[in-house]
């Protein structure tokens, strides 16, 4: 009622409050990075003029021609679209109305791109060159492999306090995962004796990778990865298509051949849906027509 109340109803100071509103409601970091990125630059790309605009005068057209400086691909076309989406509701909601401009705009459809998982002969030569090339990319790659979390937010992000039971596991809060929910991950004995002389050389809030209590950059084991990937195409140790997310893939295929249990596939990999989990078994070519069509039951 307070933000009816409040009679700014001007683009920038709707989207301000909106952007206050979802930044405070628990979503992740990474989440919250991209709602600053694209309200920052729609409040450019509108200038003065624009963010004094009612929300409601705002056409279609102008969100178009916003979403055009993302072109680069449908993926980055669609993110800031759902992102820009997600300040647009949260701030007609403030108002009272129910705003269709950025869901008028074009749709995009995004193709999906696999990460190819490594055979089981690539997996040792690959780690020991890295572990000799580069470390920190050695014990991401490990920890995708072995605990199964993403690389990227949940293993770049993570500190000596979020190891527990004498370094047996690893518990995220719910903002710290991308499943939203509290987590417990297992850890194998050679991701713990990988990373116990690193835990017990630092402070409980310090990083695990820059060893300090600032994190490196979001972008950090991507850049490390495309430098060494080159090198690792030239030795013939990777296909094109592999990726440091590989590994995270790689893995949840071991855990459902050797136990062909979706439902502990789901668990392990964090997913919050079975249905999430058996999309992605069938996207690493885990499950297909013929043998589903073997497993129908029978009259």
């Amino acid at each position: 009622m307070n933000d009816i109340l409040n009679k700014d109803t001007s683009t920038g100071a709707l989207f301000s409050r909106a952007l206050d509103k979802k930044l405070t409601s628990g979503i992740s970091k990474q989440h919250q990075d991209s709602l600053r990125h694209v309200f920052n630059h729609f409040m450019r790309f509108l200038g003065p003029d624009g963010r004094e605009t009612p929300l409601k005068d705002l056409t279609t057209g102008q969100i178009e021609a916003f979403l055009q400086q993302y072109n680069t691909s449908a993926t980055h076309y669609m993110n800031k679209r759902r992102d820009l989406s997600v300040l647009f509701n949260t701030a007609g909601r403030m108002i009272d109305e129910y705003l269709m401009t950025v869901r008028k705009t074009e749709v995009r459809r995004i193709k999906a791109t696999l990460h190819l998982a490594y055979e089981r002969e690539q997996l040792q030569p690959v780690l020991g060159f890295l572990k000799a090339n580069h470390i920190n990319l050695y014990r991401c790659a490990l920890m995708t492999y072995g605990c199964l979390l993403r690389p990227h937010e949940e293993i770049r992000l993570l500190t000596k306090k979020h190891f527990k039971m004498n370094n047996t596991e690893i518990h995220l809060e719910g903002n710290e995962n991308k499943g939203g929910r509290v987590r417990v991950v297992f850890v194998p004995d050679y991701v713990r004796e990988e990373f116990e002389p690193v835990l017990n050389a630092i402070g409980r809030d310090d990083n695990i990778f820059s060893l300090a209590k600032e994190p490196f950059n979001d972008s950090y084991f991507s850049k490390q990865w495309s430098r060494e990937k080159k090198k690792l195409l030239s030795h013939g140790l990777i296909y094109p298509k592999q990726t440091l997310y590989s590994f995270r893939h790689t893995a949840a295929i071991d855990v459902f051949r050797r136990t062909k249990d979706v439902y502990m596939v789901q668990k392990i990999m964090g997913h919050a849906s079975v249905l999430v989990t058996l999309k992605y078994l069938r996207s690493l070519g885990e499950f297909n027509t013929e043998e589903l069509k073997a497993a129908a039951p029978v009259l």
